[in-house]
């Protein structure tokens, strides 16, 4: 088996036996992840307007969007209507980000999603 093959099927079990939280956990980590790469590609003159920006983006969003659609209103409340709104806002964040080609429009978000993971962090054991 490849090392390629091999981290992916450890990645894939990792997800499968993780507990809700630790999912939570693991879409904020990539969600930083491709926030850091779509900024310092769009800070490079040379790949801002690479396809390499709109896959980290795209993923960014992507996992962003996932958040807010399994927020619960009804059993989250105040704080499933403040997460929904922090990510929105990263959401139209990212979405000026990919018309501007500015990197300044990734760091709201960028800050959100490592306070919100520091959050987790903080409660959820690794």
């Amino acid at each position: 088996m490849s090392y390629a093959k091999a981290a992916q099927a450890y990645q894939r079990n990792a997800v499968m036996t993780a507990s809700p939280e630790k999912i939570i956990q693991m879409l904020y980590d990539a969600a930083i992840r491709h926030l850091e790469q779509s900024r310092e590609a769009l800070a490079n003159p040379a790949t801002t307007h690479s396809a390499q920006v709109g896959v980290s983006l795209g993923k960014a969003l992507s996992i962003i969007g996932e958040l807010r659609s399994v927020l619960d209103y009804d059993k989250g409340g105040e704080i499933a209507e403040n997460l929904g709104t922090l990510y929105e806002y990263s959401i139209e964040q990212l979405t000026q980000a990919n018309l501007t080609r500015s990197p300044e429009h990734i760091d709201p978000p960028l800050r959100v999603m490592r306070t919100l993971k520091e959050g987790w962090d903080g409660i959820i054991p690794n």
